[in-house]
């Protein structure tokens, strides 16, 4: 039997422990982990649970843990007053802004639970002796922060050069490509209320909801709640 660690004070069996262990074989980017890795990464790893709306990291705080989603959507965000652009929607396997670790600086986002969330976390001193231990680890984090430049530049790119209808179709098409493929159509790989696309798109609540209702009324999707159903993807692939 194992102790986890000080979030959870509870002995694990060993059979337990195999299957959480496993949990990292799911997971990108750790898909690629080899045993040893998966190993170190569970010893230290602590769980610990955020709940809805509750913030894992404030933009300007000091480096306090490395975390890793293991349950949950998590969104990275940049606040400003009232106003919020939301950068990324985090799910299970993916890692929260671990810019500080390698360049030792503050964070420059925040990153607040959009759902009741479970993470692991490792000290900072945990994850830079993870890092330089096992090159593996090392690769994934770099992976993570290269495929977010990208994203970032994207986001830019469609900030600066799009209209709002351009990129309300690009925000669906990406959330729906992991989605649930259904006879009705293509939902989206989670309910978003009309602020999360608003702060996904940069707009307005009411300009990002009158784009949905005209892509519905035209055909393209179908609004149940806050699910939103595709029902033409290459036709919001033209407007995007």
């Amino acid at each position: 039997m194992f102790y986890i660690g000080a979030h959870c004070h509870c002995l694990l069996t060993t059979k337990e422990m195999s299957r959480r262990l496993q949990e990292f074989d799911t997971l990108a980017p750790w898909l690629n982990l080899g045993a040893a890795e998966r190993n170190a990464l569970y010893a230290q790893g602590r769980i610990q649970n955020f709940a809805a709306r509750q913030i894992l990291i404030k933009e300007g705080a000091p480096f306090v843990a490395l975390y890793v989603v293991k349950a949950g959507n998590v969104k990275l965000c940049k606040v400003c007053g009232a106003k919020e652009q939301i950068l990324e929607i985090l799910s299970p396997g993916d890692v929260v802004d671990p810019t500080p670790l390698f360049d030792g600086g503050n964070h420059a986002v925040t990153a607040k639970a959009m759902t009741p969330t479970q993470v692991y976390r490792f000290a900072p001193l945990v994850a830079q002796q993870l890092v330089m231990e096992h090159p593996a680890i090392l690769n994934a984090l770099l992976n993570v922060m290269s495929l977010r430049l990208r994203r970032l530049a994207a986001l830019a790119n469609d900030l600066a050069f799009k209209d709002v209808t351009a990129r309300v179709c690009s925000v669906l098409l990406e959330h729906a490509a992991s989605g649930e493929t259904t006879l009705g159509g293509q939902k989206l790989c989670r309910p978003l209320t009309r602020q999360e696309l608003a702060a996904l798109v940069g707009a307005a609540r009411e300009v990002a909801w009158r784009t949905l209702k005209k892509l519905e009324r035209d055909g393209l999707i179908k609004i149940q709640g806050s699910q939103i159903v595709i029902l033409d993807a290459a036709g919001l692939a033209l407007r995007s």
